[in-house]
């Protein structure tokens, strides 16, 4: 039977192109997972002897708006699955999830890595509006795409599904 260490390193290896491993330690992983509104998300996974934990940037702190933005956040916490919002004394905005390590196998992995995925691409649209609003406005203005589609979206959308 495989070990956490081993079922972690074998999910990456198989992830193939999906996933790009930046960093790798005994026990811990930087990765590059693909978003279609962010590009990529930073990950970075540590394995402790009880727990696995997860820990991405989301989005600077909010130049206007904070208290909207935030509330945000903290809505999406109630269906975000095993990812939760957390706000720095920056009050820039990360994801943070912890698993047992009992629970570590493929199929929770997936989990973990989709559901980030997924949280980020269905949060990043409504908090740019909140916390950047004048910004997109005036990108807009100098003729910016604002929010309709991001600069890689013929990329990204070229890609072959998972």
């Amino acid at each position: 039977m495989k070990g956490p260490r081993e079922v972690i390193d074998a999910f990456l290896d198989d992830a193939g192109n999906d996933l790009t491993v930046i960093g790798r330690t005994e026990s811990a992983w930087d990765v590059l997972v693909p978003s279609y509104w962010k590009e990529t998300i930073a990950l970075s996974l540590n394995l402790s002897e009880r727990h696995l934990r997860g820990d991405a940037f989301f989005l600077r702190a909010p130049d206007e708006n904070l208290d909207a933005a935030y509330q945000l956040l903290l809505r999406r916490n109630e269906r975000s699955h095993v990812w939760r919002f957390a706000v720095n004394d920056a009050g820039d905005a990360s994801l943070a999830c912890e698993l047992p390590v009992r629970a570590i196998d493929a199929e929770m992995l997936d989990t973990m890595f989709g559901s980030l995925v997924t949280l980020v691409d269905e949060t990043y649209v409504p908090y740019m509006k909140l916390a950047f609003a004048a910004a997109l406005r005036e990108q807009i203005a100098r003729g910016g795409p604002g929010l309709d589609r991001p600069p890689w979206a013929d990329r990204w959308e070229g890609r072959t599904a998972r």
